[in-house]
């Protein structure tokens, strides 16, 4: 598998101001339930102790997600989040801004806000359960070969999510322990998580 956490695209970023606090409340506080049950982290046992996980809430002129490598951190504030404003998946590139650099997943993100108007909402946790039983749960999955944060894990989510229902759990099988979840509600997004972790501990 690939190094965890490292940007793959081309990034150009501007310092800028954080998101309104009440804006992020709700990706919060579903962050902070997914950090509790170890889907987001940086836990030293896993990837080197590199920090996974991020989550993103479309808004006007773009979409904000969670700072690269704040996984480590319980508890989030405005300032570790980045305003991802213009990509070009074709040519690997993402333009953002806020008080940090976004995730280095955000084009996988960017992807799902680009082919579904209906997606509002983005959750990526790495949850080895699910990853690692998604043939027997029924999950769709990208291909094997195919590594985060590159145009081909873009276009590969962006061909499962096309026709999906709403909200869509998938699995990125190149990419080891990620699963993504997207939906119109920070609720449909969580809680299809967990009922998906549900069926998996029923197996």
């Amino acid at each position: 598998m690939e190094t965890e956490g490292v940007i793959k695209f081309d990034l150009h970023w501007q310092a800028g101001p954080a998101a309104d606090a009440d804006f992020l409340r709700p990706l919060e506080s579903w962050r902070q339930r997914l950090y509790a049950i170890d889907g987001i982290g940086a836990n030293p046992r896993r990837y080197g102790g590199i920090g996974y996980g991020n989550l993103s809430r479309r808004a006007a002129g773009g979409f904000w997600i969670t700072g690269t490598q704040t996984g480590d951190l319980e508890c989030l504030v405005p300032e570790h989040y980045s305003l991802v404003e213009n990509w070009d998946l074709g040519a690997n590139r993402v333009d953002a801004s806020g008080p940090v650099r976004p995730s280095s997943e955000s084009l996988s993100h960017a992807a799902l806000y680009a082919i579904r108007p209906d997606i509002c909402w983005v959750f990526h946790a790495h949850l080895p359960e699910l990853w690692r039983r998604a043939s027997q749960l029924g999950l769709p999955q990208t291909p094997a070969a195919v590594e985060y944060g590159t145009p081909e894990m873009a276009r590969a989510v962006q061909a499962i999510a096309a026709d999906a229902t709403l909200p869509l759990v998938l699995s990125m099988t190149g990419h080891e322990d990620g699963i993504l979840a997207a939906g119109r509600s920070a609720d449909d997004c969580g809680t299809a998580l967990l009922l998906a972790l549900a069926r998996s501990a029923a197996l």
